[in-house]
């Protein structure tokens, strides 16, 4: 299995992704590629390793659009055009950062895998129904996290389940409703539950490739999204009596225990990250983006007054970031409390920990009303126990006081881990942007500058929550409509 996923970087340039349609130069008119591939279970587990590879090259969108319109952060240097206009709610049709197509690329290998791979069943003795499930079981995770993504920065975007593999499938098709789109989510995490794997064989498969808890995380995530908490609760529940993940100790032998998610990876609490190895040429540029660039990621003097209110909490100076320079230590350092860098970019990159169950399950047990308040606090105060923090929390008088507390509870734990935007906007929007007014003071706690009041006239638009759909596909395909707030905007 290793050596698939070590050419699957091939297999992107040989198989077709979404809106491409190379290969027909070497194939004669319309001849379908499954014609020649799909032949052996080799071959069926090569796309999905193709899935997952092209997935990992999303890294620099999921974490720019998961923090650059929060307030967690902040940017040091030369800031590119794109990157300054997005902050500032002011990113148009051509701006880089609106561009979707890595994760349609996903979603096609996804597709591929879903429609062809029970297809090799017959073709391969050695490919049997339980190990080709195991593999659909992935790539309908894999699908529905690219569009978890994709609905909640577009709202609403074209829904595809087949695969683009020939001129005969119409690449015009329209957007589908935000609702549509996120029911379509859930059946495939439904449908991928019952033959997910509970543990691989190798710890980097078990934190690199969907397992059953994963798929539960993101579920719970999506529950909380749509506003059914007893269904988030049920999936973070799940999780919590798995077993095979949990909650690592803060600090063990006086060394900062927490920090070696990030330095080392593939801790016991992670549940799904994106695999990097520097042995195996396997790389990223979050060296770059937060600390070498001509400009870098840094963290904002918001997160950095809120690290201060506490001065036990492990996660601060030293751990999550640098007093010195400001920059983000868990992406750069080798050791917490050190000065030693990391000798290598290879950091992996976490979707989901043990820490986002609980405070999931906290979340959705306030949204149940004020009888479920204190069991939503314990679970709070177990993370800033954790986290070396002695005083406990005590609980909010109302609903939107006990959701600002587990708010800023993950702006601490998940400092610049591509969450921060998202929690914002899932709380605003609930029951009809109910808390509307608390996303604009959120976002303008972030805001430098007298652009403040430019910006709180914008966010007052909900429209304006969300990101353009690129000119570029537009252009390409015919069915789509931009999005409201952009449809003016030259």
């Amino acid at each position: 299995m290793k050596r698939i996923w070590i050419y699957s970087l091939v297999l992107l340039a040989l198989l077709p992704a979404a809106g491409c349609n190379k290969w027909l130069d070497v194939l004669p008119e319309n001849q379908q590629v499954t014609d020649l591939y799909w032949q052996d279970k080799e071959e069926a587990e090569a796309v999905l390793g193709a899935a997952y590879v092209r997935f990992r090259g999303t890294l620099q969108h999921q974490l720019i659009w998961g923090e650059a319109r929060g307030n967690g952060l902040a940017l040091l240097g030369s800031v590119p055009a794109s990157i300054f206009r997005l902050k500032q709610f002011e990113i148009l049709p051509n701006n880089e950062w609106a561009q979707w197509s890595g994760f349609y690329e996903v979603i096609n290998y996804a597709n591929m895998v879903i429609k062809y791979a029970p297809e090799v069943v017959a073709r391969d003795p050695s490919f049997s129904q339980p190990v080709m499930q195991s593999l659909l079981s992935e790539a309908y995770f894999l699908r529905g996290l690219c569009y978890f993504i994709l609905v909640r920065n577009f709202r609403e975007v074209p829904l595809i389940t087949e695969p683009y593999m020939n001129d005969l499938y119409t690449f015009d098709v329209a957007k589908s409703a935000e609702a549509e789109i996120y029911q379509q989510i859930i059946t495939d995490l439904e449908t991928a539950i019952p033959a997910s794997k509970e543990v691989w064989p190798q710890v980097w498969e078990n934190k690199g490739r969907a397992t059953k808890w994963a798929i539960y995380a993101l579920l719970a995530d999506v529950y909380l999204w749509t506003e059914q908490y007893e269904q988030a609760i049920a999936a973070c529940d799940r999780v919590l009596q798995s077993g095979w993940v949990g909650l690592i100790d803060g600090v063990v032998n006086n060394r900062n225990h927490w920090f070696t998610m990030f330095s080392e990876g593939n801790s016991n609490e992670s549940i799904f990250e994106l695999q990097f190895d520097f042995a195996r040429q396997q790389t990223n540029d979050m060296t770059q983006w937060f600390g070498t660039g001509p400009y870098t990621w840094i963290i904002s003097p918001l997160m950095v007054e809120q690290f201060n209110l506490s001065a036990e909490d492990i996660r601060g100076n030293g751990a999550s970031y640098n007093a010195t320079t400001f920059r983000l230590w868990k992406y750069l350092g080798a050791e917490a409390n050190t000065t030693v860098p990391r000798p290598n970019n290879d950091q992996n990159w976490i979707l989901y920990r043990m820490a986002d169950i609980y405070l999931m399950k906290a979340e959705a047990l306030i949204m149940l009303g004020e009888s479920h308040y204190a069991e939503a606090l314990t679970l709070v105060n177990r993370i800033r126990q954790r986290a070396g923090i002695s005083v406990p929390l005590g609980v909010g008088s109302s609903e939107l006081e006990m959701l600002d507390i587990v708010l800023n509870e993950r702006a601490l734990e998940f400092l610049g881990e591509g969450k921060r935007w998202y929690d914002i906007l899932r709380v605003a929007k609930r029951n009809q942007y109910q808390y509307k007014e608390y996303l604009i003071s959120q976002v303008l706690l972030g805001v430098q500058g007298g652009s403040a009041p430019v910006i709180r006239s914008k966010l007052l638009n909900e429209n304006s929550h969300y990101l353009p759909i690129h000119i570029d596909e537009l252009l390409s395909n015919r069915l789509l409509e931009q999005n409201p707030y952009y449809d003016n905007v030259n």
